[in-house]
Protein backbone atom coordinates (compact mmCIF):
# COMPACT_ATOMS: atom_id res chain seq x y z
CA UNK A 1 0.00 0.00 0.00
CA UNK A 2 3.24 2.10 0.27
CA UNK A 3 3.30 2.70 -3.48
CA UNK A 4 -0.53 4.10 -3.15
CA UNK A 5 0.41 6.39 -1.04
CA UNK A 6 3.05 7.88 -2.58
CA UNK A 7 1.28 8.26 -6.35
CA UNK A 8 -1.75 9.79 -4.16
CA UNK A 9 0.58 12.47 -2.70
CA UNK A 10 2.56 12.92 -5.74
CA UNK A 11 -0.92 14.00 -7.57
CA UNK A 12 -1.75 16.14 -4.58
CA UNK A 13 1.23 18.08 -4.59
CA UNK A 14 1.38 18.91 -8.31
CA UNK A 15 -2.31 20.57 -8.06
CA UNK A 16 -3.87 18.50 -10.74
CA UNK A 17 -1.81 19.73 -13.43
CA UNK A 18 -0.31 16.14 -14.24
CA UNK A 19 -4.07 14.82 -15.28
CA UNK A 20 -4.73 17.85 -17.29
CA UNK A 21 -2.10 17.40 -19.81
CA UNK A 22 -3.02 14.07 -21.27
CA UNK A 23 -6.28 15.19 -21.25
CA UNK A 24 -5.30 18.15 -23.81
CA UNK A 25 -3.04 15.77 -26.03
CA UNK A 26 -6.17 13.70 -26.52
CA UNK A 27 -7.90 17.00 -27.02
CA UNK A 28 -5.23 17.67 -29.78
CA UNK A 29 -4.99 14.56 -31.44
CA UNK A 30 -8.79 14.45 -32.13
CA UNK A 31 -8.36 18.25 -33.14
CA UNK A 32 -5.40 17.07 -36.06
CA UNK A 33 -7.82 13.84 -36.87
CA UNK A 34 -10.72 15.99 -37.64
CA UNK A 35 -8.74 18.96 -39.72
CA UNK A 36 -6.96 16.12 -41.83
CA UNK A 37 -9.24 13.30 -42.66
CA UNK A 38 -12.91 14.09 -41.69
CA UNK A 39 -13.40 17.38 -42.81
CA UNK A 40 -11.85 17.15 -46.41
CA UNK A 41 -13.68 13.98 -46.33
CA UNK A 42 -17.06 15.50 -45.78
CA UNK A 43 -16.47 18.21 -48.52
CA UNK A 44 -15.37 15.51 -51.25
CA UNK A 45 -18.95 13.63 -50.21
CA UNK A 46 -20.77 17.16 -51.01
CA UNK A 47 -19.48 17.84 -53.97
CA UNK A 48 -19.52 14.56 -55.40
CA UNK A 49 -23.60 14.38 -54.51
CA UNK A 50 -24.02 17.58 -55.94
CA UNK A 51 -22.74 16.39 -59.38
CA UNK A 52 -24.38 13.36 -59.27
CA UNK A 53 -27.85 15.43 -58.79
CA UNK A 54 -26.79 17.45 -61.67
CA UNK A 55 -26.43 14.46 -64.28
CA UNK A 56 -28.54 15.37 -67.30
CA UNK A 57 -28.73 13.35 -70.82
CA UNK A 58 -25.70 13.65 -73.39
CA UNK A 59 -23.16 14.77 -70.43
CA UNK A 60 -19.70 12.36 -70.81
CA UNK A 61 -18.58 10.89 -67.71
CA UNK A 62 -16.07 8.68 -66.07
CA UNK A 63 -17.22 6.42 -64.16
CA UNK A 64 -15.48 4.96 -60.54
CA UNK A 65 -14.57 1.83 -62.72
CA UNK A 66 -12.69 3.69 -65.53
CA UNK A 67 -14.90 3.90 -68.19
CA UNK A 68 -16.29 6.93 -70.47
CA UNK A 69 -19.44 7.03 -71.21
CA UNK A 70 -22.41 9.56 -72.66
CA UNK A 71 -25.72 10.00 -70.02
CA UNK A 72 -28.73 8.04 -71.65
CA UNK A 73 -31.49 8.38 -69.37
CA UNK A 74 -31.53 9.74 -65.85
CA UNK A 75 -33.50 8.15 -63.11
CA UNK A 76 -34.05 8.26 -59.10
CA UNK A 77 -30.53 6.73 -57.86
CA UNK A 78 -29.45 5.33 -61.25
CA UNK A 79 -28.40 6.67 -64.71
CA UNK A 80 -28.40 4.62 -68.20
CA UNK A 81 -24.67 4.82 -70.14
CA UNK A 82 -23.87 4.43 -73.60
CA UNK A 83 -20.19 3.49 -73.53
CA UNK A 84 -20.30 2.48 -77.65
CA UNK A 85 -22.63 2.96 -80.19
CA UNK A 86 -25.47 0.59 -79.32
CA UNK A 87 -24.07 -0.46 -76.18
CA UNK A 88 -25.94 0.42 -72.98
CA UNK A 89 -25.28 0.09 -69.08
CA UNK A 90 -27.26 0.83 -66.11
CA UNK A 91 -25.98 1.48 -63.05
CA UNK A 92 -25.90 3.85 -59.88
CA UNK A 93 -25.56 7.43 -59.25
CA UNK A 94 -23.05 6.64 -56.55
CA UNK A 95 -20.98 4.94 -59.51
CA UNK A 96 -20.34 7.70 -61.81
CA UNK A 97 -16.90 9.47 -60.29
CA UNK A 98 -16.93 12.14 -62.71
CA UNK A 99 -18.10 14.75 -65.43
CA UNK A 100 -15.29 14.93 -68.24
CA UNK A 101 -15.21 18.53 -69.60
CA UNK A 102 -14.78 18.50 -73.24
CA UNK A 103 -11.34 19.98 -74.36
CA UNK A 104 -10.56 22.51 -76.99
CA UNK A 105 -8.87 20.77 -79.72
CA UNK A 106 -5.81 21.48 -80.30
CA UNK A 107 -4.66 24.75 -83.08
CA UNK A 108 -2.43 22.46 -85.39
CA UNK A 109 -3.48 19.22 -86.23
CA UNK A 110 -0.74 18.79 -88.60
CA UNK A 111 1.35 15.75 -87.51
CA UNK A 112 4.82 16.00 -86.91
CA UNK A 113 6.66 14.68 -89.58
CA UNK A 114 4.50 16.57 -91.49
CA UNK A 115 5.49 20.02 -90.27
CA UNK A 116 8.15 21.87 -92.23
CA UNK A 117 10.58 22.24 -89.50
CA UNK A 118 10.80 18.87 -88.27
CA UNK A 119 14.08 17.72 -88.26
CA UNK A 120 15.62 20.99 -89.24
CA UNK A 121 18.50 21.73 -86.82
CA UNK A 122 18.42 25.36 -86.01
CA UNK A 123 21.94 25.41 -84.16
CA UNK A 124 23.84 23.68 -87.09
CA UNK A 125 25.77 25.56 -89.59
CA UNK A 126 24.99 23.85 -92.91
CA UNK A 127 28.11 24.12 -94.46
CA UNK A 128 29.82 26.90 -96.32
CA UNK A 129 27.06 29.07 -98.85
Amino acid sequence: MQGTYTLADAAAQSGGASLLQPIMMILLIGVVFWLLFLRPQKKMRERESQMQSRLQPGVEVLTKAGFYATVVDVRENEVELEISPGSRIRMLKAGVGDVVTPQEPAADDTPVEDRPDFGRDDNKDDGPK
